[in-house]
């Protein structure tokens, strides 16, 4: 089936799957970096309660999914100082995976930390948000998030599926100020939101995408009925990749992807014939040093 058919039909499905929303996200807030007396730990368990019902009860695309359609995703938000006045900072930390047709298993996308994250926050904080301006920085740093997971996981189904929800991604950074930490395309930090946006987007970075689509949708979902066709699929996406990091080693695409999927990339090439784990074992080495001991393992097996 043409990837533009394949996409008409998903969409009909989920238009047509009741009026559920799009998204199943595990919110975790956590306080054990912060001294116990510095605040109170019940007003954070109130956030996390309605972090979570923002997410996943608001209308994030026009189309309706059925429960086990949702797209599946854990933030982690790890409050690390209270600067006063209300003001508290940390780190976020998210994962982003997708079902592999014809099984129960969940493909790992990305694995992203974002070192960044700082915000007003009391106990009669209201969770608003609108996508042309920038009310509170939680719900704004929230929504790209969000929009970032929906265009990651479409363009896994498509190719170049996702562009709607980067251009969504694209208007927050644009409302945000550029003097939050985060936003900036000037900051010296080169994996901030801004960053991680551009190495989706940038034309020069187009492999990124090929990828997503070519791994998933032609080799991860082609698995349970022709493994040999869906090995060779994958091992060629996985070349996009490595192509794309020689090209440009700094972009924060190709690592946050790696950290996500350095098992399953282990798991996947495992089983493969001899001449394949020979030349996809140094592409990954080159590609994800820190790992390099796991992909040794595949031509052990």
């Amino acid at each position: 089936m043409k990837k533009g058919m394949f996409l008409l039909l998903i969409m009909s499905v989920l238009t047509q799957s009741g009026r559920g929303q799009e998204i199943a996200c595990r919110v975790t807030v956590n306080t054990q970096k912060l001294a116990n007396n510095s605040v109170d730990k019940s007003m954070f368990n109130a956030l996390e309660q309605n972090l979570t019902a923002f997410i996943n009860e608001r209308k994030w695309t026009n189309f309706n999914y059925k429960p086990e359609e949702r797209i599946d995703c854990a933030i982690q938000i790890d409050i690390e100082q209270a600067k006063g006045n209300d003001t508290y900072e940390g780190v976020l930390k998210a994962q982003l995976s997708r079902p592999v047709f014809n099984s129960v298993y969940y493909s790992p996308l990305v694995t992203i930390q974002d070192n960044h994250i700082a915000f007003k926050y009391n106990a009669n904080q209201p969770f608003e948000y609108d996508d042309n301006s920038y009310i509170w920085s939680l719900t704004s740093i929230t929504a790209f998030y969000v929009n970032l997971f929906l265009g990651i996981t479409y363009d896994t189904y498509s190719l170049n599926g996702g562009t709607p929800f980067y251009n969504k991604c694209q208007s927050i950074i644009n409302v945000a100020p550029n003097q939050e930490k985060g936003w900036s395309s000037s900051s010296s930090e080169k994996r901030n939101r801004y960053w991680l946006l551009e190495s989706f987007i940038n034309p020069a970075n187009e492999n990124v995408r090929k990828f997503l689509y070519n791994y998933h949708r032609l080799g991860m979902d082609v698995l349970s009925q022709d493994l040999n066709t869906g090995v060779n699929t994958i091992f060629d996406a996985v070349i996009l990749l490595q192509q794309l990091y020689m090209r440009n080693p700094s972009t924060v695409s190709v690592p946050i992807i790696c950290l996500a999927k350095n098992i399953e990339f282990v798991n996947v090439f495992s089983g493969a014939p001899i001449e394949l784990k020979q030349k996809i074992v140094p592409l990954l080495r080159r590609m994800d040093a820190p790992n390099t001991d796991k992909y040794e393992k595949i031509l052990q097996k």
